[in-house]
């Protein structure tokens, strides 16, 4: 065989058919049912993961968690690129992820968001970096940008974009459009590196997530307030109001509300209405 044939065949993103892929192994997804459909028993490291999602919030985050939690106790940055709404604290301190972990970039535009994500992953300053990209019209050379400085570390690398760029070519090792019920992520795994693809995994989302709605009256804040029947209740939140507002001042205010019907002042209180949570005043 020609040797640049042969030199060629050898890349590790090349793979046929007719022959085994190579055993590689990838960072643990923390998920026994991905890890088995995965050809490298994980997430690839040193090459670009898309997740593919119109919804945010389906879960995405969620599916990276546990192995964002392993690159953070091990004392690696997480650097998140334009992230569409801010990453929820108390969610990563329950993980394991101390926030001091957790870097974030804002990028203007899309060039700037790919031009972050390039040079973070060259700088391998990070165990991971994610970013988000809103616009669908990406070219496939600056993709294969990011693959390459992607290649130059071993850290994850994830792009979350649109579902409908799902057709659309991709260096990316691993593809996966996800879609979400009430109870699980549904994962359709539409490209990985060293085998077919096709497969279909579904991971149960946290019980958390999937709680039902507590009707108003049940909470707790509102049970506190609730009003006894016949009963004047003074508020228990302190209120400024109370300690600074005088008779007379009310009085300024409000004109001779403040007289009983023979002229003299009445005092102030505080109370709340029934079925309300605010202080009033009487």
């Amino acid at each position: 065989m020609n040797q640049k044939l042969s030199t060629l065949l050898a890349r590790s993103d090349i793979w046929r058919a007719s022959t085994s892929p190579p055993q590689t192994h990838g960072l643990a997804t923390g998920y026994p049912a991905l890890d088995r459909s995965l050809h490298q028993g994980g997430w690839p490291t040193g090459a670009i993961t898309e997740l593919l999602c119109d919804d945010t919030g389906s879960g995405e985050l969620q599916l990276l968690l546990p192995a964002l939690t392993q690159y953070a106790q091990q004392g690696r940055k997480l650097i998140f690129v334009s992230p569409p709404y801010l990453p929820y604290a108390p969610a990563l301190q329950r993980a394991g992820i101390p926030l001091t972990q957790v870097v974030m970039v804002r990028a203007r535009s899309t060039p700037e968001q790919l031009w972050a994500a390039g040079q973070l992953l060259r700088a391998d300053i990070a165990g991971a970096v994610l970013c988000w990209l809103a616009d669908e019209a990406v070219k496939h050379v600056q993709l294969r940008k990011l693959q390459l400085a992607a290649q130059t570390g071993p850290g994850l690398a994830v792009l979350f974009r649109s579902s409908r760029v799902a057709t659309d070519a991709s260096p990316a090792a691993l593809r996966i459009a996800l879609s979400a019920t009430r109870h699980s992520c549904r994962l359709h795994i539409i490209k990985q590196r060293g085998g077919w693809a096709g497969q279909i995994v579904n991971i149960d989302r946290p019980e958390g997530l999937v709680q039902g709605n507590i009707p108003v009256a049940d909470l707790p804040v509102h049970q506190a307030i609730r009003p006894t029947p016949g009963r004047q209740q003074t508020c228990s939140a302190p209120c400024p109001a109370k300690a600074h507002l005088s008779a007379e001042s009310y009085r300024s205010m409000k004109g001779d509300s403040m007289k009983g019907n023979n002229g003299d002042k009445q005092p102030v209180s505080f109370a709340n209405k029934p079925g309300s949570n605010t202080c009033t005043l009487h």
